[in-house]
């Protein structure tokens, strides 16, 4: 049976307040506008006057009104209105890189400077004290703004004056469902208390969510768990992600982090040929695991479109760029750990498809990788048209300082990769030292991009193929040595903890101040022991490696490891019947204590619900489906037709022409 609530609700039916009272057992009374809210009232009780046309508004608390709310001694909640006792609030605003802040922690409920994400934020300012019991402001911060407040800010929620009966929010804090405000449990906590400020009492408010996760931290998975995931993910990708402007195929970059005011999230429609490559080989496997046509025909498709002249893949063999893949099709860049992501995904795709056309292209990219890194099989991080020094000779016979996997450990495994394919001892050698030169700064003193795990977990990879190709007691020492690095940051849960190392190490470490906060790239977390983990530069990689670890270890530790990851992949795969286009998908950052999706929101656009198709999703379906047949990613069944042509294309790749 429901139970009464001693308020009136001036709001719709599918007002989410209203929905989440109603899920938690109670029988909201609801009214058609405020004056009949006010009418309808018990005296003693309270009114809420919902913004249900928000972010438009009609709203205005009139003097007359607050008379009669005062005169049956009402307590009343008034969110986004347009006229507040004659006074115009001001005009809509919206935020960019702000987070809701709880300075006092909302009177003790929470932390103090706790932060909210009320995504899309419309806001009419009308306080002029600050900070108020809510304030929309610029800072950095995990679960609290760690710098406190900036001066600029704007204040959300407060008393409308001393008499402390009227509670004023400048936007709509009732929009928690439909806008995805985050994180769920602390937006629970906020209402309970607002609640509770207007005379209900303790409510045990609870809702289902519009986003969600496949299961809980503990409960059991099923028996097919595994196929369900990967076979949801392949789904995700052909129908959401595949687009088709004949004759090219393309995918798209994914999704922005970033959500308007009714919870969507916005398409990144850049082609970039790293997530083309990636998805080609989950469109493969695909294939392979399911039978659909449909999946090996856009296989085909992604790749043809990558390997295409001009657009990404450079084929004037007079330009010393000659064989390489540009990163996307406006911006002619060349990242290394980009070319090498390209070249996995498209010699795994082509292991499954068994086409030997494009294998002329894969050479002649590892080889223009090859020949633009250093003696040691070092590379830079990126090479442009513009700043190419004038011949690969230049980079080939160099000697480089920088030893950073994050842009190289994925080329060292395409080269020890093409070595076993090709016989090209160059390839072999150049890993090796590559390798060795990491492993003597492993693991505290390697450069790191966002987070030091992220490192640790690329250098599996190389390591997992060079025990394969050249298996020697110091190789499996140092391979040994990385997973024991790696899982010193395993949690319970499975997921791999995000940390970073020495600061002045990191390319992009936490944003040091509120006006750093939203300029650049930056971790997920702003310190160490934040619970975040990063599916877009760790726990990604994390899988894939220790899946190929333990096929070469064959020890039980790793395995249990790597079972221990795959089952909180399984997981925390996106549920969401509103949204089809993030059902099955993996997003960016996630919380394994508060089990959603949550993080720094610093590197804005690829914060906590950012969805990348071809570095997350790809390779994590891909690394499912590799465990459900026993295999590794290094498949040789086109080594007799790589042989044939090695020679000559590494001749005419490696010899200089003057």
């Amino acid at each position: 049976m429901k139970k009464e609530l001693a308020a009136v609700f001036c709001a719709r039916t599918d007002n989410d307040l209203v929905r989440a009272l109603r899920e938690s057992g109670y029988e909201p009374i609801l009214a058609e506008n405020i004056d009949q809210a006010l009418e309808m009232a018990q005296e003693g009780t309270a009114v809420f006057a919902l913004a249900d046309g928000y972010p438009r508004t009609a709203l205005c608390l009139s003097e007359e009104m607050l008379l009669a709310a005062r005169k049956k001694k009402l307590k009343l909640y008034v969110e986004y209105p347009c006229e507040v006792l004659g006074r115009k609030t001001g005009e809509a605003e919206t935020i960019l890189f702000e987070r809701l802040v709880a300075p006092d922690g909302f009177m003790g409920c929470m932390e103090k400077n706790s932060i909210l994400m009320l995504n899309g934020c419309w806001h009419r300012p009308y306080f002029e004290k600050k900070p108020g019991m809510l304030c929309m402001a610029k800072v950095a911060g995990y679960d609290t703004a760690v710098y406190g407040l900036p001066e600029k800010l704007d204040v959300i929620l407060d008393w409308l004056d001393e008499e402390q009966d009227v509670l004023l929010a400048t936007s709509c804090l009732s929009h928690f469902i439909t806008g995805r405000y985050a994180p769920a449990k602390r937006w629970c906590v906020l209402w309970q208390q607002i609640l509770k400020l207007m005379g209900l009492g303790k409510i045990d408010l609870r809702w289902t969510p519009d986003v969600s996760v496949e299961s809980g931290p503990d409960q059991m998975l099923s028996s097919d768990a595994l196929r369900i995931a990967y076979e949801r993910n392949v789904h995700w990708m052909y129908y959401h992600m595949i687009t088709r402007a004949s004759p090219d195929v393309s995918v798209l970059e994914g999704y922005e982090s970033a959500m308007d005011c009714t919870g969507k999230q916005f398409a990144r429609y850049i082609v970039r040929a790293d997530c083309m490559g990636e998805s080609a080989m989950e469109m493969a496997f695909g294939w392979r695991q399911t039978g659909m046509p449909d999946y090996r025909k856009t296989a085909v498709g992604l790749i043809e479109h990558t390997l295409k002249d001009g657009a990404f893949y450079q084929n004037k063999p007079d330009s010393p760029l000659y064989g390489l893949i540009n990163w996307f099709e406006d911006k002619p860049v060349f990242y290394g750990d980009d070319n090498a992501r390209v070249l996995l995904g498209l010699l795994a795709a082509r292991e499954i498809l068994g086409e030997s056309r494009w294998d002329e292209k894969i050479l002649r990219c590892v080889l223009a990788n090859l020949r633009t890194s250093d003696r040691n099989g070092l590379r830079r991080s990126a090479l442009s048209e513009a700043t190419f020094k004038g011949s690969w000779l230049d980079y080939y016979n160099d000697e480089i300082d920088l030893v950073a996997p994050h842009y190289q450990a994925y080329q060292w495994a395409v080269n020890l990769w093409m070595y076993e394919l090709t016989g090209l001892d160059e390839l072999l050698i150049k890993a090796e030292r590559a390798i060795e030169k990491a492993m003597e700064l492993f693991p505290d003193k390697l450069r790191w991009q966002n987070s030091l795990t992220g490192e640790l977990a690329r250098m599996l990879l190389p390591l997992s193929f060079l025990m394969r190709v050249n298996p020697t007691d110091k190789h499996r020492r140092w391979l040994c040595q990385a997973v024991d690095a790696l899982l010193e940051y395993q949690v319970p849960c499975g997921a791999i903890r995000d940390v970073f190392g020495e600061l002045s190490l990191g390319k992009y470490p936490p944003p040091q101040s509120n006006e750093r906060y939203g300029t650049e790239e930056a971790s997920l977390i702003q310190e160490n022991g934040d619970p975040a983990t990063d599916m877009l530069y760790t726990t990604n990689w994390a899988l894939l490696g220790l899946w190929e670890a333990s096929q070469v270890l064959k020890g039980e530790r790793v395995k249990a490891a790597y079972e221990k990851l795959r089952d909180f992949m399984l997981r925390i795969q996106v549920r969401s019947d509103k949204y089809p286009y993030l059902d099955g998908a993996w997003m960016r950052s996630f919380d394994y204590e508060k089990w959603e999706y949550w993080g720094s929101a610093a590197d804005v656009g690829w914060s906590a619900w950012s969805i990348e198709t071809g570095w997350v999703n790809a390779w994590i379906a891909t690394v499912l489906m590799l465990e459900e047949r026993g295999e590794s990613l290094m498949q040789t069944s086109s080594k007799q037709n790589f042989r044939a042509i090695a020679q000559d294309i590494y001749r005419d790749m490696m010899t200089p022409k003057f």
